[in-house]
């Protein structure tokens, strides 16, 4: 054995490192804010519509939206049609905003920032904080594409034949860029303040402040309904903070919900009307899949029709699955359904 040492001396203390909680408590403080928004998330349609994670979650190309991790592989990465996850999983604060990447409150930035692409027309699309929104809910290519300047008929042996499930963006993108068929008729096609103003969007209407709603988490903010309860039984209940804005005297939930009502019953029967059409002409089955003389269609028995015809088969799929009944562009949603009826006729 060598030498013993010299006996060890202290030395100077170091410079005292960041608090190892510096970066954590930026998000988790002493309130109760995460677990408010925690509450109204679980009431949302994404969490309660069942078409989130699971079965669809685990399909190759409906992963892309219908599980968490496949919706963040096509915004980092832009491809489409990956192979599900093994164990996809609902959406939740990881899905839509950046939750530990840099440890602060920039972890609350959306995921999807600027120029989403439109599947349906390789548009760059900029809804500001709706582009998270947009990036699912758009609409998916449709076989046969229209081109309304050929008069030759086309081939449709797709029952399902149209946008997909959940065409919104589109629809708040509207004239021209929305994807759908802007058939020549009587009403000129134009964009309502919906989806014309920089100030209004998918979040400045389905988040708005949940103040005056009576502790309903159902409704606003995370929720990201606009309205809570049924249609059918009339507990339907509209947000009046995400009217007020624009429609000024809509200052209560009763008014607003009293005012979107009447405009949405207007708008069904007009819908109606068309579907009616579509089917006298036997387009539609019973259950309004694409038919020939009302049988639906498959390879085995294609609609072989005009152009403008399925045009107007896929502007009523189109309006149909916005599920806003055109509230959320007006004047663009009845010029389509309009000028579709006409087309018919």
């Amino acid at each position: 054995a060598g030498p013993a040492g010299a006996a060890g001396a202290d030395g100077e203390d170091g410079i005292d490192g960041t608090d190892g909680t510096a970066g954590c408590i930026q998000c988790h403080t002493g309130d109760e804010d995460m677990q408010i928004k925690d509450v109204q998330w679980v009431n949302s349609g994404h969490v309660t519509g069942g078409h989130m994670g699971g079965f669809y979650g685990s399909r190759d190309g409906c992963a892309d939206c219908h599980s968490s991790q496949g919706f963040q592989g096509v915004v980092e990465t832009g491809i489409w049609g990956e192979a599900a996850p093994s164990s996809p999983l609902p959406a939740n604060c990881f899905t839509c905003h950046t939750i530990h990447e840099t440890y602060s409150t920039d972890d609350w930035s959306f995921r999807v920032g600027d120029n989403v692409p439109i599947l349906v027309n390789d548009y760059l699309a900029d809804q500001g904080s709706a582009n998270t929104c947009i990036q699912c809910h758009q609409s998916r290519t449709a076989t046969p594409v229209l081109d309304l300047g050929v008069t030759d008929n086309v081939t449709i042996t797709n029952k399902r034949y149209g946008p997909h499930h959940g065409p919104q963006g589109n629809m708040l993108l509207g004239l021209t860029n929305s994807g759908a068929y802007e058939l020549d008729g009587t009403v000129t096609y134009e964009n309502s303040v919906h989806a014309s103003s920089a100030s209004v969007n998918c979040v400045s209407c389905h988040m708005a402040s949940t103040a005056g709603s009576g502790g309903n988490n159902g409704l606003g903010e995370h929720s990201n309904n606009v309205g809570s309860g049924s249609w059918e039984d009339g507990s339907r209940t509209i947000n009046a903070n995400g009217c007020v804005n624009c429609h000024t005297t809509l200052t209560d939930n009763g008014a607003a919900t009293d005012f979107v009502t009447t405009a949405r019953d207007a708008k069904k029967m007009l819908i109606e009307d068309l579907r009616v059409d579509l089917y006298d002409l036997g387009y539609l089955d019973d259950d309004g899949y694409v038919a020939v003389d009302n049988v639906t269609v498959s390879s085995d028995n294609p609609l072989v029709t005009s152009t403008q015809h399925a045009a107007a088969i896929y502007n009523y799929k189109f309006l149909v699955e916005d599920q806003s009944y055109l509230i959320h562009n007006p004047k663009y949603g009845k010029a389509l359904l309009q000028n579709s009826i006409e087309a018919l006729q």
